[in-house]
């Protein structure tokens, strides 16, 4: 069984407290440090540490099974991963389990983990680093014993934030309901990583979805950027079209080819403020994979999109892989339907493998889509439209006060408590909570042909559209919720393979309601990158359209 993880409240204080038993003799080993001109021989791979493994033991237990050091035992059992340290080592009977060997690996490991968008200094490397150097020299063994629990309470930290990400989401979002795909019980990894396996187990806990091996090239990529001073700013002025020439093109076409949208080197001379041919592949490039209009003009929109620092953007990348690690753990189905919100598009995925996006339509900011995961279980051809209370109150029933024919014009029933159609007469509508209201079937309705259920607890669901003319936007935040898709008869056809194209087609043209279930239920995520890469491997960055990053940003930087 999978798992929840409890706080690491506790767990961390557990850290801080061996931290500072080390502080003493870190002070002293300094003081003692000796310069030397002589090279030193780099010493063997230790097999062992110098401490007698029986005697560390006895403080082992001592630790996690008494107060001692000032531990209190029923509040470190409160936490899940405490209570795996506490398994984990009665099992080998409180025997120390690390070997220098292993000790380095996962050092190491902690000293490269900003390539996942992390920081070192979150774990206590100095500490782990010094009892490493004074249990392989020294005898003492209330020092291995520290080193030993302190490994142990680090693997066990980095693990769940690899698993679970750095910023737990449910501390911080209300709109997010995706829950983790949660790790197997930890002990059992840290078994797997003093067993000689310290990279292997880790990786474990990766998240298995795509775009997170392929954000952390772009991460390196990005870090390199701002290590070697970024991009420069380029000055505003007036939209700047294909023959034109200005010195704001040098900038421009410098800009363009750090990010590899201008691939050959910029123009030098007279050629370079000049607005050719090149130049405008390079700003159509660049305006796609940044989800702005692709024209030939160079707008003060895509002007300030090329202005966000490569500081910004390097951090962007760091949310976005915190943000894939809140679900995309463990084992991940290889068939699904993706919709991720600030792109407007859905994806869908045979085999592990992408074979369809298309555009969609979401909430607006004050009507967000919620981010959460389901299963589509069954398609309705031909639907009612059963309007929710609040578009209903707010926007229906005010229009049909003012005008008695709109509910007939615009083909909307009124029913009464029973469900039953009754005569949108003035003292029903102005006692509207006795009812409620639907819309028929029909090229009017809302809905559209058909819609894509997946019940869940916020009356969301994907369906078909009258209002086809918002996908040719670029920004298509214009619903109540729900998410409405381009191609909602490819859709049909792929969900209900037991039906043929006429057979599907016949139903989406039918006009009568029916409902079809599927075979088999097909997981859909309904889920949140401003940063991910496209099927022709560029970087594609969005505008943070409900501020998750901006409030993923200020705890990131807190914890």
């Amino acid at each position: 069984m999978k798992k929840q993880f409890k706080s690491y409240t506790i767990l961390l204080a557990l850290i801080s407290l061996l931290m500072a038993c080390t502080d003493q003799r870190k002070t002293e080993e300094q003081s003692g440090e000796r310069s030397t001109d002589q090279t030193e021989t780099p010493k063997p791979v230790q097999q062992q540490f110098a401490y007698a493994p029986e005697q560390a033991s006895q403080h082992i237990r001592q630790w996690l099974d008494s107060s001692g050091l000032a531990i209190d035992l029923p509040k470190i059992e409160e936490g899940a991963v405490a209570q795996d340290l506490h398994i984990f080592y009665s099992e080998r009977n409180f025997q120390p389990a690390w070997t220098p060997e292993r000790a380095d690996e996962l050092v190491t490991r902690i000293e490269n983990i900003q390539q996942e968008g992390l920081n070192p200094n979150s774990y206590p490397l100095d500490s782990l680093r010094l009892l490493v150097r004074q249990a392989s020299d020294q005898e003492n063994p209330k020092t291995g014993a520290q080193l030993d629990i302190l490994l142990s309470a680090t693997y066990l930290k980095l693990a769940d934030v690899i698993a679970t990400g750095k910023v737990k989401p449910g501390d911080f979002f209300n709109s997010w309901h995706i829950k983790p795909l949660e790790p197997d019980t930890l002990y059992t990894h840290l078994q797997d990583a003093v067993a000689g396996h310290v990279d292997a187990s880790l990786d474990y806990f990766r998240p298995q979805f795509d775009q997170y091996e392929k954000l952390q090239h772009y991460l390196n990529r990005y870090t390199r950027l701002v290590n070697e001073g970024g991009w420069p700013r380029i000055d505003e002025g007036n939209a700047l079209a294909p023959g034109d020439s200005s010195q704001r093109l040098v900038a421009i076409r410098q800009r363009l080819h750090l990010t590899g949208d201008l691939e050959t080197a910029p123009a030098q001379g007279k050629s370079s403020t000049y607005y050719d041919a090149a130049l405008e592949n390079a700003v159509n490039r660049y305006q796609a994979r940044n989800g702005l209009p692709v024209q030939p003009e160079i707008t003060s929109q895509m002007i300030a999109a090329m202005n966000v620092p490569a500081e910004e953007r390097l951090q962007q990348l760091m949310l976005n892989l915190d943000r894939i690690r809140w679900f995309a753990s463990g084992e991940m189905d290889k068939t699904y339907v993706l919709v991720n919100i600030p792109e407007y598009r859905l994806r869908v995925y045979e085999g592990g493998r992408e074979i369809k996006k298309m555009k969609v339509v979401v909430g607006k900011q004050m009507n967000a889509t919620p981010i959460f995961s389901d299963q589509i279980d069954h398609v309705v051809f031909s639907p009612y439209w059963n309007v929710p209370t609040s578009i209903a109150t707010e926007e229906i029933i005010p229009k049909a006060r003012n005008n008695p024919s709109y509910l007939e014009r615009n083909k909307y029933e009124l029913l009464n408590a029973g469900g039953k159609p009754v005569v949108p007469s003035r003292q029903a509508l102005e006692n509207f909570d006795e009812y409620r209201i639907r819309q028929k079937p029909g090229p009017w309705n809302a809905l559209g042909s058909v819609k894509f259920m997946f019940p869940n607890d916020f009356a969301i669901y994907l369906h078909d559209t009258p209002q086809e003319h918002l996908f040719e936007r670029s920004e298509r935040a214009f619903s109540h919720g729900c998410i409405r898709i381009e191609e909602p008869d490819w859709m049909a056809d792929w969900l209900l393979p037991q039906l043929n194209r006429q057979q599907v087609r016949s139903k989406l043209e039918g006009g009568r309601r029916e409902v079809v279930q599927l075979k088999n239920k097909v997981p859909v995520y309904i889920f949140y990158l401003t940063a991910f890469e496209d099927t022709e491997g560029r970087l594609n960055f969005r505008e943070d359209l409900y501020q998750l990053d901006e409030r993923l940003k200020e705890q990131f930087n807190i914890l």
